[in-house]
């Protein structure tokens, strides 16, 4: 009788190690990295953070919308400062004041400019008795009562000074400092540097206050232009466009916000090369006249002009951008199954399109759904369950 309870203890032991352990709730789903599927939480569907659309088919305009951003050509904007150290004597202008080309913005007291005026007096005084002894020299020469030697010494002297004397002039207009005039009632020098503006336009920004201390490495202005021929338009163009605008295209610039009002640019060329971080080309467009209401930095909407003499693209199967994703180095939609939930990334081939869409040469039937938004989460979830079953 011992036995036989023990061997059903033993029995009854062997089966408790053999059944699987309680989950506590349903198993997490998880995608078959074989046939490319993968499920997801219902949830996801009804919250809106996936979402499906099916595939059209239908023909896209040949126009391109694309952001741009009003900038500052080389001409349009530029920066006011000194090459010295010293301090604000008087301001001119204040923020926001429309200044021409050359006029002064501030005065500025700079101990160095004035040792370089206090050198061009003595390179001046030195040049005039320099010249005044070859004068003498001369004199005498003519009546044979001077000697060669003292002659070409006179001479000499002279030049040396007459090139002292340029090299102080050379300093002080270097350092943007004046040339002071001769005068013997004159006590003492007060020697200060104008602070000119390079362009004509608006006072943007100043960064100096009254007596405050400047340097040679610090803005003290900075000028916009006020003329629409002084700013450019950045545009960026998403790299899966195939075809690019061409130098010499025509664009409509719409402006954000509440803005009705339109105006032309032509494309002037690219950057040359696509930006790592935002995946477009830059490319730069000149606005017409009819442009003055921008502003620099703003950011506004260029709708491209097809190119050649096509219109639109031809028919087909057409779905948004966000629907396809790179998967493995390929362009892939993730397709919905037969079930809520389910979905399989199937790789497509693409054709041409614009900002918002992209035609499909390969890989898709219309009326199928496809997820238009949370393509990348679905991703996610592909590759988690690549590595889950690697």
């Amino acid at each position: 009788m011992k036995r036989w309870f023990l061997g059903v203890a033993l029995l009854t032991l062997a089966c408790q190690k053999a059944a699987p352990p309680s989950a506590g709730g349903p198993l997490p789903d998880r995608g078959d990295a074989g046939q490319n599927r993968v499920t997801v939480d219902r949830q996801l569907l009804t919250s809106g953070r996936v979402k499906l659309s099916p595939v059209v088919t239908r023909s896209i305009s040949g126009e391109l919308r694309v952001a741009g951003e009003v900038r500052s050509n080389e001409s349009g904007s530029a920066e006011a400062g000194t090459l010295v150290a010293g301090r604000v004597a008087s301001l001119e202008v204040a923020e926001g004041a429309k200044v021409k080309r050359g006029q002064v913005l501030a005065w500025v007291d700079a101990p160095e400019v004035a040792r370089a005026a206090a050198d061009l007096l003595l390179a001046r005084a030195h040049a005039a008795v320099a010249e005044h002894k070859r004068a003498r020299q001369e004199t005498l020469d003519t009546a044979s009562a001077t000697s060669k030697n003292a002659l070409d010494d006179a001479r000499a002297e002279d030049q040396a000074a007459r090139a002292e004397l340029l090299a102080a002039r050379t300093l002080l207009t270097s350092l943007g400092g004046a040339e002071p005039t001769s005068n013997p009632d004159v006590t003492a020098l007060i020697v200060r540097v104008p602070v000119r503006a390079p362009i004509a336009g608006i006072v943007a920004e100043r960064n100096v206050v009254l007596g405050g201390s400047v340097s040679a490495d610090k803005t003290l202005f900075r000028i916009v232009a006020d003329s629409q021929s002084s700013f450019s338009i950045l545009a960026r163009v998403p790299e899966t466009v195939s075809a690019k605008p061409q130098v010499g295209a025509s664009a409509t610039i719409v402006p954000r916000g509440n803005g009705s009002g339109t105006c032309q640019a032509l494309v002037e060329g690219s950057l040359g090369g696509i930006d790592s971080q935002t995946r477009t080309l830059a490319v730069r467009l000149a606005p017409d006249k009819s442009c003055a209401w921008l502003i620099p930095g703003s950011f506004v909407d260029v709708i491209l002009a097809s190119t050649g003499d096509r219109t639109s693209l031809p028919a087909g199967l057409v779905v948004p951008r966000s629907a396809i994703v790179d998967v493995h180095g390929k362009p892939t939609v993730f397709v919905a199954g037969s079930a809520p939930g389910e979905f399989s990334a199937r790789a497509v081939q693409t054709g041409d399109g614009d900002a918002d869409r992209v035609t499909i040469d390969s890989g898709l039937s219309a009326g199928e759904q496809v997820v238009v938004e949370g393509a990348l989460l679905l991703k996610g979830e592909l590759v988690r369950a690549d590595l889950e079953g690697s």
